[in-house]
């Protein structure tokens, strides 16, 4: 109890000398919320497009295989490529395959468009996912005339079908053909070309790819596949590369083409291309951040000098060393949790805007708000901040000529040599840098 009554003074005697000064409580509280703010609407974009894991088992053992030929750096594979890479590649152990279309959903409410996937039976076993209910497809549903299914979504089903678990072997109407329901998806799940920029919509439900025939000239499928054990994308593409050329030999391609084929890892198709910019905002708030705890800290020394005089007496009274940086420290807690929470609804705001400008822009794998990890990470944020502006500037503040500052008094007394050296460290830094700050340490 005795411990919590200490506490509570602390924080007593801490609000009330920050209402003493409340043109200095303002401008540390904004700036430090402008720091945070910014570096909290940043970080939940990137935890939900770079933290957040892949909805997939194993991610780093499947990939992407694409094409490439004569002037196409990248593009899609055919049916019958699928087919030679199942048969001749050893270091894929299987390889799947997928079209996307559009499709009416009636029957459900208001008729609604959807973007469906078309994929073969071992599209979902390929990516290590499994149905939430249900089942997925085998190989008996990819007949040409085999009975209509789909496996649902988890959104469409949360959404159109109110999660009803008792939809499996319930038949929806999809182009006005009934359907029947087999599996509903994970939440979460979506086929690895849902995540990329031109993909507006993810696909929404799945149906099985029924080919009348083999093509190999029709080259409009992406593939996904899985690695052998030991095997990285950089070896599969070493022979799939082998593969092609011998494809090629044997007249299946021309030469002039130069056909051939690579895989790319889930994680580097996904996500390859945000991580160096994400990377790089991240790096950038962070020094927004940093200048604004240098600036606050700044606030804090000439704060420290007008309060010189009062330290002075309240030691001379008989206030030990460790109360002294307490008050000091406990001030700093305050404006680092008031700077905090402001900060939270400055992030709020500004992540509104972001997502508002161009939602399609980024690849989230979660949504992008600021959740319990965003929220855990701003609090971190405010306790590092708080050691950062608060600490040095209330050790400095002990550090007094008790006799020169009562006689001298607080706020005429001249600046000590170490604050001389701070103000001129500062004047250098501000003439290099312009941009770090508005003004030095008086």
């Amino acid at each position: 109890m005795a411990v919590t009554d200490a506490v509570a003074q602390e924080l007593k005697n801490a609000l009330r000398g920050l209402r003493k000064s409340p043109g200095f409580a303002a401008a540390a509280i904004v700036t430090l919320a402008l720091g945070i703010g910014a570096t909290a609407a940043i970080f939940s974009v990137v935890n939900a497009v770079l933290l957040t894991p892949l909805p997939y088992d194993a991610p780093e053992r499947r990939v992407m295989v694409w094409s490439k030929w004569v002037n196409i750096e990248k593009t899609w594979v055919s049916s019958q490529d699928v087919l030679d890479y199942r048969e001749r590649a050893r270091t894929l152990i299987d390889v799947a395959f997928w079209a996307n279309t559009a499709q009416n959903l009636t029957g459900a409410g208001e008729p609604v468009r959807l973007n469906v996937g078309l994929i073969s039976a071992n599209t979902f076993d390929v990516l290590g996912s499994r149905p939430l209910l249900g089942r997925a497809f085998s190989t008996d549903d990819e007949q040409v005339n085999g009975s209509p299914m789909a496996v649902l979504g988890y959104g469409v089903w949360s959404a159109l079908f109110g999660g009803d678990r008792g939809i499996i072997g319930r038949r929806i109407v999809l182009n006005d053909v009934a359907v029947e329901v087999v599996g509903v998806m994970p939440e979460g799940f979506r086929l690895p070309t849902d995540f990329t920029a031109d993909s507006t919509e993810p696909t929404a439900l799945w149906r099985p790819l029924r080919l009348a025939k083999v093509n190999r000239g029709a080259h409009t499928f992406y593939a996904a596949a899985v690695l052998a054990p030991g095997e990285t994308p950089a070896t599969a593409t070493a022979e799939l590369q082998v593969i092609t050329r011998q494809l090629m030999e044997q007249g299946e391609y021309d030469r002039q083409m130069r056909f051939t084929a690579f895989a790319v890892g889930l994680d580097q198709e996904i996500r390859g291309e945000q991580r160096y910019a994400m990377s790089l905002l991240m790096g950038a708030v962070g020094f927004l951040l940093l200048i604004a705890c240098v600036n606050v800290a700044n606030l804090l020394l000439v704060r420290g000098d007008a309060r010189v005089r009062e330290i002075a007496v309240r030691t001379a009274m008989g206030a030990s060393p460790a109360q002294l940086a307490r008050q000091l420290f406990t001030e700093s807690v305050v404006l680092a949790i008031a700077g905090a929470v402001l900060g939270l609804a400055l992030g709020a705001v500004s992540l509104r805007v972001l997502t508002a400008v161009d939602p399609t822009s980024l690849p989230p794998l979660a949504p992008v708000d600021l959740d319990l990890t965003v929220m855990t990470f701003t609090l971190l944020l405010a306790g590092v901040t708080t050691v950062m502006f608060g600490l040095a500037p209330a050790v400095r503040a002990l550090r007094v000529d008790l006799v020169d500052a009562l006689r001298e008094g607080g706020q005429h007394a001249t600046a000590s040599r170490g604050r001389l050296r701070l103000r001129a460290f500062w004047l250098r830094a501000k003439r290099r840098w312009p941009w770090c700050s508005s003004s030095a340490p008086a």
